[in-house]
């Protein structure tokens, strides 16, 4: 069974949002209805959020930072992880950490990300973190 004209009607009826509202019931929802208390995700769908999330924080870096789409793939992949935590103002708040990934001083980068608050809440991230950018600059 495919359920498509089902789908369709509940489409219609329920409509989508992207964001969490309140149902008439007063229960957090979101898409077509999905009931937040009552919703389970699957790993896979949860995969499938993960990817489109990074690619998201992928493409508002490479508009945000100039130095980005050249920055090697080990650094990218550091800075993505740190905007998925931190959120985009989060990161922005890294201004040596940053100065320094832009110049390519990847051992004063890792210096300055272990010199913040996110390493003292976050402590083994932040250090495991920071040990792949000091160790881009050792593997060059």
């Amino acid at each position: 069974m495919t359920f498509s004209n089902l789908i369709e009607s509940i489409k219609h009826n329920e409509g989508y949002r992207a964001r969490v509202y309140k149902c008439t019931q007063g229960y957090d929802t979101i898409g077509y209805g999905f009931a937040i208390k009552d919703l389970k995700l699957t790993e896979d769908v949860c995969d499938i959020i993960l990817k489109q999330k990074l690619e998201k924080i992928n493409d508002i870096l490479e508009n945000r930072f100039c130095w980005y789409p050249t920055t090697p793939i080990a650094i990218q992949d550091v800075v993505i992880e740190m905007v998925y935590q931190l959120g985009y103002t989060g990161f922005s708040k890294f201004k040596k950490t940053i100065y320094y990934i832009e110049t390519e001083q990847y051992s004063e980068a890792a210096d300055e990300m272990l010199d913040s608050l996110w390493a003292r809440q976050t402590p083994n991230r932040a250090k495991e973190l920071s040990e792949k950018v000091r160790s881009y600059e050792t593997n060059r």
